[in-house]
């Protein structure tokens, strides 16, 4: 999909939550070992790392403090020394100190007053270890020349992903009511403690569906993505693209349905709500996939536009009118008309090669009203084209070996040349004639070109597939797709 420069993602940098006032401050002592003397505090915010510019201290003998008047929103934060840092959790308490060391800040790193980072350093000490265990059997399974050993290395990583959620469940456990136990525990994936599908009395499964819908029922126990500590993690926005891209079917209708649940809910908090909007406007609108179009412009006219109160009033002006460009032709949609189009046979452009009247009148040819009415076909392709375009011929030869090799599948071609002029008319006439396109509909519309904003031609080639009912099933296609689309979309008899 080609992507606007002004649709581009949005930063969440320009989102950055306010910090709710409370009656506590914050003050975090640091004894650095390094050759930095400056020391920033920033934090997470979805993927982006947000650096708090007025919490800078100088270290002076390596020592300095990071404090402020209002206490900070919990989350996971970090210290950047020597372009370098360190993650630390921001819970209840927020008085308290660091001594580390940049050479090694897992391994070297000791607080003060803080029971909560003392377990958080354990878990990264605890997983850096674990991630390097992974890591060599990892390459121990690639290496391995049998079955039998990829099977039993296979084992031991099973086995070691086990105990590594359970070893996160029981520090979890032990910190149940501060910031670091509701941090690791969404670490525990989703999937960690899958129920038994239902059975009759013969033991036979009785609901092939029952796991996968408690699966998606219960994705979001671990990490409520209505909880506000979890925004100021690197882990939320992960979170959300996931569910979307992995968990739920991956139908346009389904995705646009889950996401207005999603965002209905997130309502409740403006923080949380611009965040999901957000990460789900920017991973559809810059997604490659045709039918995402679909969800963003559902979201944009849905969600953004009436309620994105962030963004600037220019912003959202041009979006809606990109939207309104999209909405005629998205899939599933019928085909929007061609007004005024024009459709030349094979006799006029043999005639046309020896007579320049007939060459250069606009006016000739069998005027089509609707072509959704005239074409009964099983499939129709439309393709918008250019003759003076190079990579719009390669396009139109590899669609005339696509149209003969499914035509007798009820494939009907319809191409449509799209400059206007007399000049244009000429040339193209001599391109048909020499490739001797003949056979499908060669048209134009010399009249209006209404048709280039019904179907957002903005740029060519631009390929649609049609079904038997004139739906939309595929657009910006290249000729080949087309064959994959009639092989996996059958007509329904």
């Amino acid at each position: 999909m080609k992507v606007l420069s002004f649709l581009k993602s949005i930063s969440l940098l320009s989102f950055l939550a306010t910090v709710p006032a409370f009656s506590q401050k914050y003050e975090i002592s640091i004894e650095l070992k390094s050759r930095n003397d400056t020391v920033i505090l920033g934090h997470y915010f979805a993927k982006s790392d947000m650096l708090r510019s007025d919490d800078t201290t100088i270290l002076k003998d390596g020592k300095g403090v990071l404090r402020g008047d209002r206490a900070l929103a919990r989350g996971v934060y970090f210290i950047v020394n020597d372009r370098r840092k360190f993650d630390i959790l921001i819970g209840d308490s927020q008085q308290f100190g660091i001594i580390a060391d940049t050479a090694d800040f897992v391994n070297r790193t000791k607080f003060t007053s803080s029971p909560e980072n003392d377990a958080f350093n354990e878990f990264q000490r605890y997983n850096a270890d674990r991630g390097k265990q992974f890591q060599q059997l990892n390459e121990q399974y690639k290496a391995a020349a049998t079955d039998a050993d990829r099977n039993a290395i296979r084992a031991k990583l099973q086995t070691m992903n086990r105990e590594r959620i359970e070893y996160i469940e029981k520090l979890a456990d032990a910190h149940t009511g501060s910031y670091v136990g509701k941090f690791l525990r969404t670490l525990i994936p989703p999937d960690a403690h899958l129920p038994e599908p239902p059975k009759d009395a013969q033991g036979r499964i009785t609901d092939s569906t029952y796991v996968y819908r408690w699966y998606r029922a219960h994705y979001f126990d671990s990490f409520n993505i209505y909880d506000p500590d979890l925004l100021r993690t690197p882990l939320y926005e992960d979170k959300v693209i996931d569910f979307m891209t992995r968990v739920i079917p991956l139908h346009p209708d389904t995705i646009c349905a889950e996401a207005d649940k999603i965002l209905a809910k997130a309502r409740e908090d403006d923080d949380i709500f611009r965040c999901v909007l957000v990460t789900l406007f920017n991973y559809y609108v810059t997604s490659k996939v045709t039918v995402h179009e679909n969800v963003w412009v559902h979201l944009a006219d849905k969600w953004y536009i009436p309620y994105a109160t962030f963004s600037s009033a220019d912003y959202l002006e041009t979006l809606k009118k990109e939207v309104e460009k999209k909405k005629p032709n998205l899939i599933g949609q019928h085909a929007p008309p061609m007004e005024m189009l024009q459709a030349l046979p094979p006799e006029h452009f043999k005639a046309a090669a020896q007579d320049t009247a007939i060459r250069f009148d606009l006016y000739a040819g069998v005027s089509i009203k609707d072509f959704r009415q005239s074409v009964k076909s099983k499939y129709t392709a439309i393709l918008f084209w250019d003759y003076s375009c190079s990579h719009c011929k390669k396009e139109i030869e590899a669609l005339y070996q696509v149209w003969e090799e499914y035509k007798n599948r009820g494939l009907t071609v319809i191409t449509v040349q799209t400059v206007i002029s007399k000049e244009a008319k000429g040339k193209w006439i001599d391109y048909i004639n020499d490739r001797q396109f003949f056979g499908w509909t060669n048209a134009w519309s010399p009249f209006s070109n209404k048709f280039k904003d019904l179907y957002d031609v903005s740029m060519t080639p631009s390929l649609f597939l049609l079904d038997e009912k004139g739906i939309i099933i595929g657009k910006r296609l290249v000729s080949e797709q087309i064959k994959d689309l009639i092989d996996t979309n059958p007509v329904r008899k």
